[in-house]
């Protein structure tokens, strides 16, 4: 056996029943606790809006656009486009119904994580899920571990996995080498990491850009073939339920694989974005459930609208289901489609890359105090190994510490749940 799939057997049996039974069971008695809130949307939308515009004008720290901006980055990454043709591919149709009710859930998790951040940072000074991690067991253990994983998950699924991706969509799409492609992505980090805030910057520009850009493409395909993208809303529905599923067996697996792929997608129960949203200087007298309700919104935006428009784009492409299905769905569903998939996964490489530095950073912080500079260091001689190595060996080590965030970030949130208020949606 090579290290290679070595780290596929321990992604495989961490992201089995310990990480889904935390992240969905958790994810459940969370959202049981603030009485489902999650499920009225619209209210969520328009105090995220408020929210959003009431502190544009912030001198300190940054501002929540700033900060919607970077977490929203930080989930959006090629993982919400090629992670739906991979769950397409190994769950079928089905797996993206899974999907949807991993976000509903995940919305739940995002509010209570982000509550709790909020809350705890601003008594502690300590930006990220370590300042409430640090009141849970005995001394800072699970806060020291899960800034840890925070830092090496920030150097592979944040870095190096995304460097692979804009490697092979700068290949794919445009034909520029490996090594050229590897330089112009060191630049544009090496720009990234430089000043205070330089990365939250850049994705408040970056992310409305890319995100509408891909959805305009998106909502061509669907909106020219408004009969196939009911089929297809449809056939989702129907495979996720099939009775002949269930008989065999079945429905349990596509189940698995879509909560494991929208758990991939989306982040919420890892605590990512508790660094960015617990870094906004945000007014008023109840910034925890504000900003708690922006985290529930970037859940939905990422999953239910870009996730499920993918989805739908290769439903009605026609296109075989492989992994590699976002990519020939898109191309066989727009004109320019080769070119437009490459531009998109780029953009939404890039986002990633800048949003995980500042998470990243915020957890390397707490361990070494300062540091910031050999952290930006090692970043950047990351994307350059990303560019150049291995993917699937690159994604398998990524996924394990993904993982391994949730695991103390839930546990934490579960043990501290009965100080988490509902939020007062209106």
């Amino acid at each position: 056996m090579d290290f290679t799939e070595f780290t596929e057997k321990v992604s495989s049996a961490l992201w089995g029943c310990p990480v889904l039974i935390l992240l969905l069971g958790g994810g459940l008695i969370l959202s049981f606790r603030i009485g489902f809130s999650q499920l009225r949307i619209i209210s969520i939308f328009k105090r995220t809006v408020r929210t959003v515009k009431g502190d544009a004008d912030e001198k300190q720290g940054i501002s929540c656009f700033q900060g919607f901006s970077t977490a929203l980055a930080a989930a959006v990454g090629t993982g919400s486009v090629t992670g739906v043709g991979a769950a397409l591919a190994v769950g079928g149709k089905g797996a993206v119904f899974w999907m949807w009710v991993s976000a509903a859930i995940g919305m739940g998790i995002s509010y209570c994580e982000n509550y709790l951040g909020v809350k705890y940072s601003g008594k502690t000074g300590i930006c990220g899920a370590m300042s409430y991690l640090e009141r849970v067991g005995r001394g800072k253990i699970l806060a020291v571990l899960y800034a840890a994983f925070t830092v090496l998950a920030s150097l592979g699924m944040g870095n190096m996995a995304q460097a692979s991706s804009v490697v092979t969509a700068a290949r794919e799409g445009f034909g520029i080498s490996k090594y050229a492609a590897a330089l112009i992505l060191v630049i544009f980090t090496a720009f990234t990491v430089s000043g205070k805030s330089s990365a939250a910057k850049l994705c408040e520009r970056l992310v409305p850009f890319m995100a509408g850009i891909f959805l305009l493409g998106s909502l061509a395909v669907i909106l020219s073939s408004p009969l196939k993208a009911a089929g297809a809303l449809k056939e989702i529905v129907q495979c996720a339920m099939s009775p002949k599923a269930a008989a065999g067996g079945g429905i349990g697996f596509v189940c698995i694989e879509g909560i494991k792929r929208g758990a991939f997608s989306h982040e919420a129960g890892l605590g990512s974005s508790v660094s960015v949203h617990s870094s906004c200087k945000k007014s008023g007298s109840s910034p925890e459930e504000d900003l708690g309700i922006m985290g529930m919104a970037e859940v939905f935006i990422d999953t239910m609208v870009i996730c499920t428009v993918t989805a739908l784009v290769i439903i009605i492409s026609g296109v075989k289901l492989t992994p590699d299905s976002a990519v020939t769905g898109y191309s066989a569903a727009l004109p320019a489609g080769r070119p437009f998939i490459s531009v998109s996964l780029i953009l939404f490489a890039l986002a990633t890359v800048a949003g995980w530095y500042f998470i990243g950073e915020k957890a390397w912080s707490y361990l070494f105090g300062g540091g910031g500079t050999v952290y930006s260091a090692i970043f950047i001689m990351c994307v350059y190994f990303g560019s150049v190595y291995d993917p699937s060996l690159v994604w398998g080590i990524s996924d394990i510490f993904n993982g391994l965030m949730a695991l103390p970030n839930m546990t934490g949130v579960l043990v501290l749940s009965k100080e988490i208020l509902p939020p007062r949606v209106r």
